[in-house]
């Protein structure tokens, strides 16, 4: 007789079988096989109490209640292996064995129950109607086989919740979904074991786990629990650009990208070993501990790849099974555009090293060069200094016989006089500069008479300049000091001569030499230069100083940028300074500082340092 159980209980059949089909057509995912299983063995569970309802005969209810057993306990084991597959690491086809196995026991147990009582000791209807309900008085083996299913479900509520506890934020839900579906059975099988619970006056069990069936369904195409990473990662891959290759435990391509499908040109490599394919025969996948470089032909081109092995593990990172390695993931890594850079930086650096070594060597000739044009500066220098004292001497004999017997060639003779000073000042100049060119070059430390050296210094200028004062300052200068005499005396040549060169006639230069104290508390000659000449425009006063500079002011005036440079390269060789206080059109100050020193100290002072 057709009961309302019945058609329930039929119609989740229905309903369950369809989702199993459509669970097994999905892409393969963790445990599929067990899920199925699970599916199926409920239905056969769920058919046979339909269809013990129905029969009236108790000797028939007896009997589809014996056939029942194998969908009994496969339904639980397998929903167990299912969850491990899942949640943990996918399990070797041997264990479905053990459902299977155990099913089959305990159904042929039920069969035969007759004959031995150990799951049903005694049956008998719950009333005289026709088609009552049927008790049940259970068996040892009962017992045991119940006992044996507790242990699938409990471990199916560790399983589910460790895996709610190592799961991302994202998936924790899906995992929950899990456990609370799977309270269902568990509860409903210990109602009816207690007798506490029963449905239509049947176990609830096949029931709950239809109804858990029902919840998987739902996750299934509403949640896309199993498609959506498959597919999610099917994308990625299939999106990465560059070559990716997944390999079995014997090396064989089981999973290629477009891009790695497109490095083989006879065909696809799937299927293949790794040995077999054309430019990737040389890559030994197990030896792969650091990228390798690989060089493959592409599209006609040749293009540079990395190869990198990440090991793929049976495993999710915990027990012994976790380091059973079964394959591998192959990244080839395109590094052509970089390779190409490299290369490009690689023939700059060369070609820089090249231009770096020409220049050096051009730097080499050009002070090579410089050394033999200085030193025959230098030689020219000391061969024109002796005619020129000759030319000197002759002038001064001439001068002495002309002012008795030839008055009217004075002024010419002092003429000669005045411009043999010039040249050899010139000659001095070009020496000097020569001297402070060399790095070994230190000054002189003897006494010196600074008024005398300053009188000596501004008479010898004046006597260059016949027409022109120059006015001294001599109040509060130091009587003595410790120095390089001669270049002291080109210092102030080169100060005085700047300034009645750049000031009009009939303005007086002013030399003023002064003892101060220095910024270290050391007492200090300070040496001043005035004229009221053409002075030296805001911006070019930080050049003045510069070797060869010449002010945009100075018009036809002669000069060669090299006298005040050389008094800033013999103060600081002193350990002073010259600084410029310039207005145009009204003149410019320069005043030269030099530390006076005891003897010791000032040796320190001109050891000869590096100076511009």
């Amino acid at each position: 007789m057709l009961t309302l159980p019945a058609l329930l209980l039929l119609a989740a059949v229905l309903a369950t079988l369809w989702t199993a089909w459509r669970s097994w057509a999905l892409p393969p995912f963790p445990g599929r096989f067990n899920f199925v299983a699970m599916q199926l063995s409920a239905s056969w569970w769920a058919t046979a109490a339909a269809i013990e309802t129905i029969v009236p005969a108790p000797a028939d209810k007896l009997f589809w209640a014996e056939m029942a057993w194998f969908g009994i306990v496969c339904t639980p084991s397998f929903w167990a292996l299912f969850l491990w597959s899942y949640t943990r690491e996918e399990l070797a086809a041997r264990w479905r064995l053990v459902p299977v196995t155990v099913g089959l026991l305990t159904w042929v147990a039920a069969l035969t129950n007759d004959a031995h009582r150990l799951i049903y000791t005694a049956v008998q209807p719950i009333s005289d109607a026709p088609g009552a309900a049927l008790v049940y008085s259970h068996g040892l083996l009962f017992f045991v086989v119940t006992i044996y299913l507790y242990a699938f479900m409990v471990m199916s509520i560790v399983v589910t919740a460790s895996g709610i506890h190592r799961a991302t934020p994202a998936y924790r839900t899906h995992y929950l979904g899990f456990l609370i579906a799977m309270a269902v059975p568990w509860v409903a099988n210990v109602g009816y074991v207690t007798g506490n619970l029963t449905l239509f006056d049947l176990d609830p069990t096949p029931f709950s786990f239809l109804l858990m069936g029902a919840v998987f369904y739902w996750l299934i195409t509403r949640r896309r629990l199993f498609i959506l990473l498959p597919v999610a990662r099917d994308a990625l891959l299939d999106a990465v650009p560059d070559p990716v290759l997944v390999l079995d435990a014997d090396g064989r391509v089981v999973e290629a990208n477009p891009a790695a499908l497109a490095l083989v040109p006879d065909g696809t490599p799937l299927g293949r070993r790794l040995a077999d394919l054309p430019g990737l025969s040389a890559l030994s996948p197990r030896d792969i501990t650091l990228p390798v470089p690989l060089t493959l032909e592409s599209d006609g081109a040749l293009r540079s790849f990395e190869a990198t092995r990440v090991p793929l593990t049976s495993g999710n990172g915990g027990g012994r099974a976790a380091a059973r390695e079964v394959g591998c993931l192959l990244m080839l890594r395109d590094v052509t555009h970089r390779r190409r850079a490299e290369m490009r930086l690689e023939d700059m650096v060369r070609r820089l090293d090249l231009a770096r070594l020409e220049a050096e060597e051009r730097l080499v000739a050009e002070q090579e060069a410089k050394r033999a044009l200085n030193g025959f500066l230098s030689m020219a220098a000391h061969e024109f200094k002796t005619p020129l004292a000759i030319i000197d001497g002759a002038a001064q004999l001439l001068l002495m016989d002309a002012e008795v017997k030839a008055p009217g060639m004075l002024p010419r003779l002092e003429k000669i006089r005045r411009a043999v000073r010039r040249q050899v000042n010139i000659l001095e100049t070009c020496l000097a500069d020569d001297r402070l060119s060399d790095p070994a070059f230190a000054l002189r430390r003897d006494p010196l008479e600074l008024p005398a050296l300053l009188r000596a210094a501004a008479s010898a200028q004046g006597d260059a300049a016949p027409g022109r004062r120059i006015e001294l300052e001599l109040e509060g200068c130091p009587a003595r000091m410790t120095g390089d005499g001669p270049m002291l005396e080109l210092c102030v040549h080169n100060l005085l001569n700047n300034a009645l060169k750049y000031s009009p006639p009939g303005t007086p230069v002013r030399l003023r030499a002064w003892s101060e104290d220095g910024p270290d508390g050391q007492s200090q000659l300070a040496l001043s230069v005035a004229d009221q000449g053409i002075g030296i425009p805001d911006s070019e006063r930080e050049r003045v100083f510069d070797r060869f500079f010449r002010a945009s002011n100075t018009g036809t005036a002669a000069g060669s940028g090299v006298g005040l440079n050389m008094v800033r390269r013999i103060a600081a060789l002193y350990g002073g300074t010259v600084t410029l206080d310039s207005r145009l059109g009204e003149g410019s100050v320069f005043t030269l500082r030099l530390p006076l020193c005891e003897e010791a100290l000032c040796a320190d002072r001109m050891a000869g340092m590096p100076v511009e």
